[in-house]
């Protein structure tokens, strides 16, 4: 046989390894060649919006190429370990180290230019399609052409060949490493486990859980109780809960499965035998890989949901900054806009809104967070401003702005002792949820409903006080009109409509780049599960057809090995969206809010992707058990 007589062969021997790997490895070049292709787009009229895409394109093109390098390597990484024996049996037959490194050069360049070729041509069509779904991100009804871009193909040609030098250069350090002996025994090597509950083992396993759980109680604390530490502990949660997560993977599992088995005393099942002893056995080595998979889900679900999260909050951003189609600060400007608005025949209302930061003595009513504040001033606004909230005599109403929600925790029914002339005590009873001032008039602060009379008098020894002039444009149709009058008295005043257009591109352009850099992530981390299902099946084939000669069937194997397939990609799935969820409840603290909706859906959409992947590893596994015996 020629040694191309050998590639040949080994190279369809191998294919059928390949499938999942060659899929993934096309879905990264489409969404590189795509993301990239956006960047050098001439075909936006909107020159906001083109900035806008090019750079969410270009930061996602920048991630999705160290995302789709470290999934190359690691998945090469993989599958050369699991062909050593092979390349030791080539040696026996006179090949060398340089002629196992060419078999890998010409397998891996056939790989990566037909892949290349295929994920270009489906990325010119797939760019386009890309276009469409930012455009209705970001609102934007204008029609789009995208051309073949030389500069994309270019990039995606850099990337791939930075990757598949990188890959050999670890296949040649990999093979060099090695003896015959070594590559016939590596394979074959087991993770070696005490049959027996060690107390180092117990020790290190508890002790991941528990760094776990204190990574989540800080990460829940860490905006009231710990606020000033936050710098600190930031890094402190990271190092917890990754560290609690391999320590968990490494101790905790084993300790369990072991726990499960001397409780059985004895007395084990075909289940247990492929289920239960495979995964006690392996889970040491597989603890660091399962670790970087839950931490990439982690990273992956918590971006997700912090865009969701954004998207959720887009109406209450924009009230924050303009809860009128059109709000002044200043009265002289104000008066010139409703001159010129009533020149030009334009139907508008105007609601005056006036604040007050005032000093008080002393107040029970609200908390940041869980930490007793102690604040010497709050602010105050008089009813007359507002129909149909009132205030009487020494009791008062609380209106807190929605984007502040989460980070105040009220007291109603107490009082709060303003200083004045002579102190005063309001006791406040209600507290209404609504966007009433922009945040640069009320320091986007709870703000106290007082009569008008008690806000009069304790308006003179306010520290500050802040006006608001809001126009709403009756019809809508002159709002453009209303706009330029606008631009020439203030030209830095943006309307609620340009606002909210610059609010929710931002958001979209953000979600746009997540969902599909989480796209990413997620075929990676699950093709890297997939391919470690596959090699383990593959080495417990000789356990599988001993138990068949023992007169166990095909159908009794499957429960475990299910069962398997499950820990493999349930545990990382779950540890994954431990960590999301407390992140995300962080996120939402920072942000003044309480949306938990968006943070379940992300996380059940995720879960259903991911679980297609244990579904396809699981009848791969099947499959390759059946034909096997």
């Amino acid at each position: 046989m020629t040694f191309n007589q050998i590639i040949l062969k080994n190279f369809k021997n191998n294919i059928r390894y390949y499938g999942m790997y060659i899929f993934s490895l096309i879905t990264s070049i489409v969404l590189f060649f795509s993301f990239v292709t956006l960047k050098y787009t001439e075909s936006i009229n909107n020159e906001d919006s083109s900035t806008i895409i090019k750079k969410g394109a270009e930061i996602g093109a920048n991630f999705l190429f160290v995302i789709i390098i470290i999934f190359l390597m690691y998945a090469n990484y993989l599958f050369i370990k699991r062909r050593t024996k092979e390349f030791a049996m080539y040696q026996l037959i006179g090949l060398t180290k340089y002629h196992l490194l060419r078999i890998l050069f010409l397998e891996q360049s056939v790989m990566f230019i037909s892949t290349g070729l295929v994920g270009i041509f489906i990325g010119v069509f797939g760019s386009k399609i890309l276009l469409m779904i930012v455009l209705k991100m970001l609102g934007i009804s204008i029609g789009v052409s995208i051309g073949f871009q030389y500069m994309a193909v270019i990039q995606t040609a850099i990337m791939l060949f930075i990757a598949f030098v990188l890959i050999l250069v670890q296949s040649y350090i990999f093979i060099k490493k090695r003896s015959i002996l070594s590559l016939m025994d590596d394979k074959a090597k087991a993770d070696t486990t005490h049959k027996k509950i060690t107390v180092l083992e117990v020790i290190a396993g508890a002790f991941g859980i528990i760094m776990i759980a204190t990574g989540y109680y800080l990460s829940t604390e860490m905006f009231s109780k710990f606020i000033t530490q936050v710098g600190i502990l930031i890094p402190g949660i990271l190092i917890l809960t990754i560290g609690g997560a391999y320590l968990f993977f490494r101790s905790s599992v084993s300790v369990i499965f072991k726990s499960l088995k001397r409780f059985k005393r004895g007395h084990v099942s075909i289940t247990d035998v492929v289920f239960t002893a495979s995964i006690m056995h392996r889970m040491k080595k597989n603890a660091l890989s399962l670790t970087i998979i839950a931490t990439i889900s982690a990273v992956t679900v918590t971006v997700l949901c912090f865009s969701a999260i954004n998207k959720a909050q887009g109406d209450d951003m924009v009230d924050m900054q303009s809860p009128q189609d059109i709000v002044y600060n200043d009265q002289q400007s104000a008066k010139k806009l409703e001159k010129q608005l009533n020149q030009h025949n334009i139907d508008y209302n105007i609601a005056y809104k006036e604040v007050a930061y005032v000093p008080i003595k002393k107040q029970d009513v609200f908390n940041i967070g869980s930490q007793n504040v102690k604040t010497s001033n709050v602010v105050i606004t008089s009813d007359k401003y507002f129909k149909g909230i009132e205030a009487h005599g020494h009791k008062g109403q609380v209106i807190m702005p929605k984007s502040a929600q989460g980070n105040y925790d009220f007291k109603l029914g107490q009082d709060i002792v303003f200083k004045g002339d002579r102190d005063v005590a309001i006791k406040f009873n209600t507290e209404k949820t609504i966007n009433a001032f922009q945040s640069t008039v009320s320091f986007n602060q709870p703000v106290f409903l007082l009569s008008d009379n008690l806000y009069q008098s304790l308006k003179s020894s306010a520290e500050e006080t802040n006006k608001q002039y809001g126009f709403t444009i009756k019809n809508h149709d002159d709002m453009t009109q209303a706009t330029d009058l606008s631009q020439s008295i203030e030209p830095k005043i943006e309307t609620r409509d340009a606002i909210q257009d610059r609010v929710h591109q931002s958001i979209g352009i953000l979600l746009f780049v997540t969902s599909f850099l989480g796209l990413a992530f997620l075929v990676a981390s699950g093709c890297i599960i997939y391919i470690k299902q596959m090699d383990e099946t593959e080495d417990e084939i000789e356990n599988y057809r001993i138990l068949c000669k023992m007169g166990y069937t095909h159908r009794d194997m499957l429960r475990g090995l299910s069962l398997k397939v499950m820990v493999n990609f349930g545990l990382p799935l779950i540890v994954s969206l431990g960590h999301a969820f407390f992140a995300a409840t962080a996120f939402n603290q920072i942000m003044g809010t309480q949306q938990m909706l968006p943070i379940y859906i992300v996380m059940i959409a995720y879960s259903i992707v991911y679980c297609i992947f244990g579904i396809m590893s699981f009848i791969h596994s099947s499959r390759t058990v059946k034909h096997a015996i």
